[in-house]
């Protein structure tokens, strides 16, 4: 239990950005003081609980129809494609198209929470099409990592990369085994795999 405490304790800043520490993943992240967050997640998720919040103090059909609502969100939403485009790679833009996807669940939820059915029922239905909208982000989320670290210099060789440096120090601190280091042998395979085809 104290080594997978310690383990857990040494993955701590990595569970906050979700990113390695590396050039490759510089604009995925932002600095409050020495902690790096992840701007996916502590952007868009704090974005739509806030807002999903506002509009239940407020009578949301007193200003706009639920349609407009509807629309809106799928609009906001729909900035999610500017990542297909390589736009988001300037860590302003990205900021903002978290912000503005924050802003589409929010209303996306306020729309299916007005559905003309019980509130258990839309509450079903919301976590149905939320389940879906998460499963869609965090697998393009977790492709984009991937593919990254497939295309480094080092793939997936987490027991030198320089991204995971400040890891590596905190397992060593706690004079626990760096298994980060198993990934070499798989890392030489596919950069031989990268050589065959280049040939």
């Amino acid at each position: 239990m104290k080594k997978n405490f310690l383990y857990g304790k040494s993955f701590l800043p990595f569970f906050f950005s979700h990113h390695p520490e590396c050039e490759y993943f510089k604009g995925h992240t932002i600095n409050f003081g020495k902690v790096r967050l992840c701007i996916g997640c502590f952007i868009g998720y704090p974005t739509a609980i806030i807002t999903i919040f506002l509009l239940g103090i407020f009578d949301r059909n007193n200003f706009f129809n639920s349609d407009f609502f509807f629309f809106l969100s799928l609009g906001f939403l729909g900035t999610f494609f500017l990542s297909f485009l390589k736009l988001t790679k300037l860590t302003v833009i990205k900021i903002i198209q978290k912000f503005i996807i924050g802003l589409g669940s929010a209303l996306l939820f306020n729309w299916l929470m007005g559905l003309p059915y019980s509130r258990s029922t839309n509450l079903r239905i919301g976590f149905v099409v939320f389940y879906g909208i998460l499963v869609i982000l965090n697998f393009y989320h977790a492709y984009g990592i991937l593919n990254s670290c497939y295309k480094c210099e080092t793939p997936f060789n987490w027991g030198i990369c320089s991204g995971f440096c400040n890891i590596r120090e905190r397992i060593k601190s706690h004079d626990l085994e760096n298994f980060l280091l198993k990934f070499e042998n798989f890392s030489n395979k596919l950069l031989d795999r990268r050589i065959r085809k280049k040939k």
